[in-house]
């Protein structure tokens, strides 16, 4: 939240918000005030479990998360899979500055299998999980990050999509759970003429 100036920018651009919760560890954030009682700031680490029982209070469902904390690797990760289950069916989750994945600093790195990038990248897998389900078990595929199993959200097929830009990723929850997203497959026509298809 820094000086709270996002919050106000949010507020602005989403307009018909029912409501917008900041959560920074620094505790001068207690010192901002806004005029607008849609806006709630939270104080403590987002990845705490202090902190997320109080904005669970607050709220328990969003149609939009924005990661703009710390920007180190593992917290990042840690922040997906603790609020990603919170985003509403059909919203979205996005990680803003992604550029500092790439420095060792923010415990990333171009070669670090470990990153949050590698992670977002190997979930991109996960939204083709349908093709590939015989192959190898989602757990041994994702063992890099879980050794105990993936999370549930993960394994029922919540994540939609995945979008990267620069600095930024963006996930997509699906309207419903599932591996199968493509449908069912649908053929037209009563003559095969070019190549024979199965029945």
């Amino acid at each position: 939240m820094q000086n709270g100036g996002s919050l106000e920018t949010y507020a602005e651009y989403f307009k018909n918000s029912e409501i917008l919760i900041g959560c920074d560890i620094n505790e001068d954030c207690k010192k901002l005030k806004y005029n607008q009682n849609k806006i709630k700031v939270v104080v403590g680490d987002a990845n705490s479990e202090t902190a997320h029982n109080e904005i669970s209070r607050i709220k328990n469902s969003f149609n939009f998360i924005i990661d703009d904390g710390s920007h180190v690797s593992v917290d990042i990760i840690n922040s997906f899979i603790r609020y990603f289950p919170m985003v509403n069916p059909g919203g979205v989750y996005v990680i803003e500055d992604t550029c500092t994945i790439f420095s060792k600093n923010f415990g990333g790195g171009i070669l670090n299998e470990f990153s949050a990038y590698n992670f977002f990248k190997k979930l991109i897998d996960i939204t083709n999980f349908q093709w590939w389900s015989d192959s190898i078990k989602m757990d041994d595929y994702l063992s890099t990050f879980f050794l105990n199993g993936v999370p549930k959200f993960i394994a029922e097929g919540w994540i939609d999509s995945i979008e990267f830009r620069n600095s930024i990723i963006k996930i997509k929850k699906a309207k419903k759970p599932g591996h199968d997203k493509l449908g069912a497959r649908t053929i037209k026509g009563t003559e095969a003429i070019v190549v024979d298809l199965p029945r």
